[in-house]
């Protein structure tokens, strides 16, 4: 065989692994947003440092006086000690799937954020600025406050509103529990799959100190 007939085989072949070889590499993580602020914190379980970058379906802990804020889009999430949330990209910005402890969130107009948590989803108003703190009490029961702006919460087929200033338990039916029943053993509003009880706004240390930094940031932008 002629030098110059194995030398183009030999580019034949290269050029087909390579072909392979790209089809086959997995595509580039997207960046959705980026660390502000770690410390005692994990990013997939690993410990993260301030401007890690945070990929759609990042999954983010904080540990015993740890804490951690990240910053997506011109909106933000702060997480409390000991809580954990799995991030996703949204059309209108990001939700985060709460399983344990507290955050606060912020959103500016023409973005959105929701959090899922015991099978309930809470959204703020995409037309308006808003902070929210949403903490996980128990597999039956949530925390919500509406700093700034409203919220609505969605369980099932039913749906209401937190009003900027409010703050309430959710306390949640178990499906094994009669529709209703919930709304027997708690003085609030709704029926069926949850009841919000007001507890007045809950306004502390932290979180007040917080909440004014996210309404600060929000107003420049």
């Amino acid at each position: 065989m002629h030098r110059s007939m194995k030398l183009g085989i030999f580019a034949m072949f290269a050029v087909a692994a390579l072909v392979v070889s790209a089809a086959a590499a997995p595509a580039p993580m997207i960046s959705m947003g980026v660390v502000v602020e770690a410390n005692n914190a994990t990013l997939n379980a690993s410990p993260v440092a301030n401007l890690a970058t945070i990929s759609n379906g990042d999954t983010l802990s904080t540990g015993n006086a740890g804490a951690l804020r990240a910053r997506v889009g011109s909106s933000q999430i702060y997480l409390f000690p000991n809580s954990n949330v799995s991030l996703s990209q949204t059309l209108s910005g990001f939700s985060a799937d709460l399983s344990g402890g507290s955050v606060l969130l912020s959103s500016n107009v023409g973005e959105a954020f929701e959090v899922l948590s015991d099978g309930a989803v809470v959204r703020s108003a995409p037309n308006q600025k808003n902070v929210a703190q949403i903490s996980w009490v128990s597999p039956s029961e949530l925390l919500l406050t509406s700093r700034l702006g409203n919220l609505e919460v969605t369980m099932g087929d039913e749906t209401r509103t937190v009003n900027q200033g409010a703050s309430y338990r959710m306390m949640i039916a178990p499906a094994s529990q009669p529709a209703g029943a919930a709304a027997m053993h708690a003085s609030g509003a709704g029926s069926g799959t949850f009841v919000l009880v007001a507890v007045g706004i809950v306004a502390a240390g932290t979180g007040v100190a917080l909440w004014r930094a996210f309404e600060s940031t929000n107003s420049t932008n």
